[in-house]
């Protein structure tokens, strides 16, 4: 990047140079040079500063963008942890409840049957 603006610097000074030596009678072009010189620093300058911030954003995004997939997936996957040990523990207390219901149920019924027996056997 410096070695093109001190090239064109460089072209300036020896354009100039000619055209004194040469006998040259345009005097606009000596004041004019250094003009087109000042612009060129600022398109290179204009040129750079576009390049690093295309590059920087992009680099923002992509990295943004990687960080919200990561943070959703982590979300994601936790939450679909907790609801699974929820769902398992309440199909599990639920499951316990019925069979212990179901066999108390068994048993008084059981009982009961042997009680009707026995007292229609006296």
């Amino acid at each position: 990047m410096k070695k093109k603006i001190v090239a064109v610097l460089t072209a300036a000074v020896v354009t100039s140079a000619m055209m004194v030596a040469c006998g040259s009678t345009e005097t606009t072009t000596e004041s004019a040079a250094p003009v087109e010189t000042v612009v060129e620093e600022s398109s290179v300058e204009a040129t750079t500063e576009a390049a690093v911030e295309e590059t920087t954003e992009a680099a923002t995004e992509e990295t943004t963008e990687a960080a919200t997939e990561e943070t959703t997936e982590a979300a994601t996957e936790e939450t679909t942890e907790a609801a699974t040990e929820e769902t398992t523990e309440a199909a599990t207390e639920e499951a316990t409840t019925e069979a212990a219901t179901e066999e108390t149920t068994e048993a008084a019924t059981e009982a009961a049957t042997e009680t009707a027996t026995e007292t229609v056997a006296e």
